[in-house]
C-alpha cells in the first residue's frame, strides 16, 4: 500500500471510529475533540487535536455526518441523521469508511 493510499486508508477509519463514538447512547450524539483523542488512543492513533477538528470539519462540509461548534479553542461535533444513517448502514458516505469494512 503507498503511503498515500494509508493516510487515506487512516483518514477514512478515523472518521468512522468518531461517528461511531457519536452514534454510542452513551455519548448523547455529541463529542468534543478530546473525548475523540482519548477515544483514538484506544485504537492507537496519536493524533492531535487539530487532526481530530480538521477530521470534523471535513465531514461537516464534505457529508453533513456531523454538526460543529466551536468555543475558545475546544471544537464539539453532534451527529446528524445522515451521520447516523453510515453508522447503521443505511447509507454510504464517500470519505468514511463503511461499517462493515472496518470489521
Amino acid at each position: 500500500m503507498l503511503a498515500e493510499d494509508y493516510k487515506k486508508w487512516v483518514d477514512e477509519n478515523i472518521r468512522l471510529i468518531i461517528l461511531k463514538d457519536l452514534a454510542d447512547p452513551r455519548s448523547g450524539g455529541s463529542t468534543n475533540t478530546f473525548l475523540i483523542q482519548k477515544s483514538l488512543e484506544r485504537f492507537s492513533y496519536k493524533k492531535s487535536r487539530d487532526y481530530i477538528c480538521n477530521q470534523l470539519l471535513w465531514m461537516e462540509e464534505h457529508t453533513g455526518a456531523v454538526k460543529t461548534r466551536t468555543e475558545g479553542s475546544e471544537t464539539s461535533a453532534v451527529l446528524t441523521r445522515i451521520g447516523r444513517d453510515h453508522v447503521e448502514g443505511r447509507h454510504q458516505l464517500a470519505g468514511i469508511q463503511n461499517p462493515g469494512d472496518a470489521e
